[in-house]
């Protein structure tokens, strides 16, 4: 009667009488749940790396392409995004790199310390291909004599001259320590017609590629561990310089690891 006074459809007034269905609500999906874990696992493992190399890391490590401005917004949103260092802008003209075209033509090679707990110091020479960007020798002992520098000068020959270093037209530089001018290591270098270059004195850039694989281990590696003697950072540091060459994007090359970079060269030359 009331649907036919008001002139209304009577099965509309019958669905006004009926309690209402509540529609089950659909469980939200976090699309990027799987990416951001994956991110921040990364992240956790290489705090110092920022949006580029993490991206890389995770096509390497899971087999993810993912774009790097998607990367960028996950980590400012879980707020993992690495603050650039402020440094003042420097007026002063810099000189001492030498352009390189490829490998096994120029070396350059340094000594860092390194804590090692109850064992006190411990010393790191280290040798590097300039072009490729490949840690080829390295000596860590507890002592840091010309001894220790010519073995891992040594083993840097060893590595990329198995036929022996003669004729090869390479140059090692060096800055002015007392193991790098020693008498033993200059007529050592003489002996094996190497070219020996030593950097200005108050120029760090001039050893720059070698300067810059230490700051990479310290910040990725020494920095966030303590060591409770030399034969476990020993450990650390063979671990770290593996990862180094063959794991380690770097931006310089293209965000190829040293090895692959070299690699990729020889197939292009071969081609």
């Amino acid at each position: 009667m009331i649907a036919k006074a008001l002139e209304l459809n009577r099965t509309y007034c019958y669905s006004l009488l009926k309690e209402p269905v509540k529609k089950a609500k659909k469980a939200v999906i976090d699309k990027d749940a799987l990416l951001k874990q994956r991110i921040r696992h990364l992240c956790e493992r290489f705090p110092r790396y920022g949006y580029r190399r993490i991206k890389v890391m995770l096509r390497r490590q899971y087999s993810m392409q993912v774009n790097h401005k998607r990367v960028h917004r996950l980590m400012r949103e879980m707020g993992l995004l690495v603050k650039s260092p402020q440094r003042e802008a420097s007026r002063k003209k810099r000189s001492g790199k030498i352009p390189v075209s490829q490998s096994n033509e120029h070396f350059q090679c340094d000594m860092t310390k390194i804590w090692c707990g109850k064992d006190g110091w411990g010393y790191l020479f280290a040798v590097i291909d300039a072009y490729d960007r490949e840690i080829v020798g390295y000596s860590f002992s507890r002592y840091c004599r010309t001894e220790e520098l010519l073995q891992a000068v040594d083993n840097a020959f060893n590595y990329r001259f198995p036929s022996g270093v003669l004729g090869a037209n390479l140059t090692l530089r060096t800055d002015n320590g007392c193991q790098m001018t020693s008498r033993r290591f200059v007529q050592a270098m003489k002996d094996c017609q190497v070219k020996h270059e030593r950097t200005g004195y108050n120029n760090p850039d001039a050893d720059g590629y070698i300067e810059r694989f230490f700051r990479s281990l310290k910040e990725e590696e020494v920095w966030m561990q303590e060591y409770d003697n030399f034969a476990e950072a020993k450990i650390a540091i063979k671990t770290y310089i593996e990862f180094y060459n063959k794991e380690r994007p770097h931006s310089a090359l293209g965000y190829r690891t040293p090895q692959e970079f070299r690699k990729w060269k020889e197939s292009k030359e071969a081609a």
